[in-house]
Parts: structure tokens; sequence; C-alpha cells
């Protein structure tokens, strides 16, 4: 029995519950026993379908807690004791939920592995840093506890083993390339009038803003001067920020050219996707970057800066990774509108490595020699 925890499974918030639904699904797919925990279901009824439907006909056992509360708490520890799990894996850091759990499998003897969903990184970390300081020193046993660390990227996994001395590996995200290796069907485009059938680079992600969208915007605003003719479409829940885009979209006179659609999931966000020219990501960091993969699972030619950590894929020829300048930026996008079969031959790039290199079975697998590593180290490894 492999149990996840993670603090909730709002689609809005990005990476982390998306990753950990489907490494659910999919190692029960490979017939693996498996649960999840979690404090908050998704909010809405078509989200909390959307993701039955994922998980429909496979042996999943879903624990919701409706409020994180004492009682609650005990309910999750009673969960983890009567499930008996053999490995436990936490997503995420900073949460209640996250932190009991890890220091109730501690007490239990049960080993348990922890993503850090990029929070190790030193740019995260750096935010907030004396309120995490505090958290670390006050609660050590979810770092110093876990058997294993597994980080996004190359640069977290080092900075893990120099500063905290556990194990740490890179365990990327992945995605069903062909759930996204589909053409448009028009969902999106229907939905958004405004757009129309006007061709558009797309930004997917929480208007917040370490996404960088005014820097994104900035760099869309030089394309247009020089000639692109594109619309720019921003796909997300807002997350404190869109005031200030929309003010900025007026400022440079973007206002008929710039779309906020609010956060789009399932099908509609595929076919957005689907229907874009370019991908475009310009963070100011990004520890994996998730939409762009799903960007590059689409074949669509994808831009992004050195910003998005997202190991290989440059060096590859899967993107195109620019400085991260308003001219630099702004030049790729026009660049690759101009070049139909540039772009072409970049999408086709893109998700033949997203294929290769980030396919669940592969990822799945690096997980389960994990778990083995892991349990084999723990007192309660050898046959739980």
């Amino acid at each position: 029995m492999i149990l996840h925890v993670i603090d909730n499974l709002y689609p809005e918030s990005g990476g982390p519950p998306t990753v950990a639904i489907e490494l659910v699904r999919q190692q029960a797919v490979m017939g693996k026993k498996v649960a999840l925990l979690c404090s908050h279901a998704p909010r809405k009824p078509e989200q909390r379908a959307l993701l039955a439907e994922r998980w429909r006909g496979l042996d999943i056992e879903y624990i919701v807690l409706d409020e994180l509360t004492e009682g609650g708490l005990r309910g999750a520890r009673a969960a983890m004791d009567r499930l008996r799990p053999q490995i436990v894996h936490i997503h995420c850091m900073w949460e209640a939920l996250v932190r009991q759990m890890a220091a109730h499998a501690r007490k239990r003897g049960v080993p348990f592995v922890l993503s850090t969903h990029g929070m190790l990184h030193p740019y995260a970390l750096a935010q907030k840093r004396l309120k995490k300081l505090v958290y670390l020193t006050l609660f050590p046993v979810i770092v110093r506890g876990a058997g294993e660390l597994f980080a996004l990227n190359r640069e977290e996994a080092l900075y893990i083993t120099e500063r905290f001395r556990r194990p740490a590996s890179v365990l990327a995200n992945g995605i069903a390339v062909d759930d996204y290796a589909k053409p448009e069907c028009g969902l999106f485009r229907s939905r958004f009038p405004a757009i129309g059938q006007r061709p558009f680079v797309l930004f997917v992600g929480r208007l917040h803003p370490i996404k960088g969208i005014d820097k994104l915007m900035r760099s869309y605003a030089h394309a247009r001067a020089r000639g692109l003719e594109l619309d720019l479409a921003l796909v997300g829940p807002d997350d404190g920020e869109r005031p200030a885009l929309e003010s900025l979209a007026r400022e440079l006179g973007l206002v008929d050219h710039v779309h906020f659609t609010g956060g789009l999931f399932g099908a509609e966000k595929r076919d957005a996707f689907a229907a874009c020219s370019i991908f475009a990501h310009r963070p100011r960091f990004e520890g994996f970057g998730i939409t762009v993969v799903e960007g590059l699972a689409s074949g669509k030619p994808v831009v992004t800066t050195r910003e998005c950590k997202l190991d290989g894929s440059a060096e590859a020829g899967a993107l195109r990774m620019v400085e991260d300048s308003d001219e630099a930026f702004g030049d790729a996008l026009l660049e690759i509108a101009r070049s139909a079969d540039q772009g072409r031959a970049l999408g086709i790039r893109g998700q033949e490595w997203a294929r290769a290199n980030l396919g669940w079975e592969a990822l799945v697998g690096q997980a389960a020699a994990a778990y083995r590593r892991v349990c084999g180290a723990s007192p309660m490894g050898q046959g739980s």
C-alpha cells in the first residue's frame, strides 16, 4: 500500500495537485494498491466530477478531511493506522496536514518520502525566508525524517544535499502526451468569442507575480510593435495579480489583444493548447513548469527562459530558451510566428522529447525504485 498525502487537490493550485492525482492514477493502473489523503477536495462540482472521471474504475482509496481541526488530524492519523501503508509519499512542505502525517509516520516507524514540488529550491526558500526558516527549525521531521526527497530539478537536488544532508533525487513531473496530442475541437474558441478565429500566443498558469506575466506582456508588446499579429490569451485563476495586469494592458495599449479567460481545466484547457500558435512562459522562477510540459505535449512551439528549470529540454532542442529580456523574448515570439515551418519543427521535437523523457511509466518505475531503497533502509521496510 502506497499512501499519498497532500493538503489540497484544488486545480487552481497548479502543479502539485495535478501531479499527485496523476501519479496516484498511474500507480493504480500499474496494479499498485494506493490511497490518497487530503484536507480539501476540489471546490467546484465540475472539478470533482473531472477527478472522479480520471480515477474511474481504479482501485484508489480517496480520503478527504472536511476541516483542518485537531479532530480532522486525529482522523488522518487513524486513517494511516488503518491502511498500514508500506510507504507514505508526502507532497509539499508547509501545511499542517503534511507536517503532522510526517511526524505520525516517523512515530509509527513507517518510512516516507517527500516530493518538494520545488519548495526547497534556493529561490523558493528566499521568499518569506524568515517564516520558512522558523518552520524548518521548529518542525525538522518533514525534511530530516524523509527517507528520500524528490526535487523537481538538478539545482534543487544539489542544494538539498548540501544544505540538509539528506538523500535527494530528481523526480520530474510526468505527462500523458496522448491526452494533449489531439487537434483543436473548437471548445476553447466557442467559449471566448472575443478571440474568435484569431491566432494567439498562450500562457497558462495562476495570475501571480512569480509567473512573470507582466514581463511576458512587455515582451509581447515589443513583438507587436515590430509586427506580431497574434493575440495573447492569459488562461488561469486570479491569485491577486489580475487588476495590475489589466492596468498594464491599458498602459501598453493592448486591451484589444490581451484576453483574460480565468481558470480552465480538463478538456477546455487542453483545447486552448491545441488552438494556440505558440506557448509562452517568462517566469521569475519556475521549479519545473507543468504547463510548459503541457505545451510540449500539445506539439506547439514553446518559448521560455532559463528561469524555467526543465532539465535537458533546451539542450535537446525541445523548446526555445531565450534571454530574459523584453527584446529577446519578444523577438523570439515574432520569429516563430513568421516561420510556420520553424514553429512546426520545434513543436514536433518538443512533443517527442516530452514523450521520451516524461512518460509516466518510467517515472512510476523511478518512484518505485526509491520506495524500495527507503523501505530497505527502514526497520519497517522488511516484509511490511
